[in-house]
């Protein structure tokens, strides 16, 4: 198991993470990313310019796993909805 860390950056504003979660893969990693990104792109009182904002990833040894830009969430969530409907 490992350590991850999901750290919000919006332009160069960065907010870490100082908890982490501890994940057993990457791709646990990038599903925990994409519902953070997901829960803040429906936050209303989040304001920010979303085409600069991400989800960056880094592992218990501050090494950078990824980094999910926010649009890619946005346009997978607008994607998802338009198979619902």
């Amino acid at each position: 198991m490992t350590v991850y860390y999901f750290h919000f950056q919006a332009g160069r504003r960065l907010i870490l993470d100082p908890e982490g979660v501890e994940l057993a893969s990457p791709a646990d990693a990038l599903e925990m990313a994409a519902k953070l990104a997901a829960g803040l792109l429906d936050d209303g009182e989040v304001t920010c310019d979303w085409t600069h904002s991400a989800v960056r990833v880094e592992d218990q040894d501050q090494r950078r796993v990824f980094r999910l830009p926010l649009t890619s969430v946005r346009a997978r969530d607008s994607r998802s909805r338009a198979f619902v409907n």
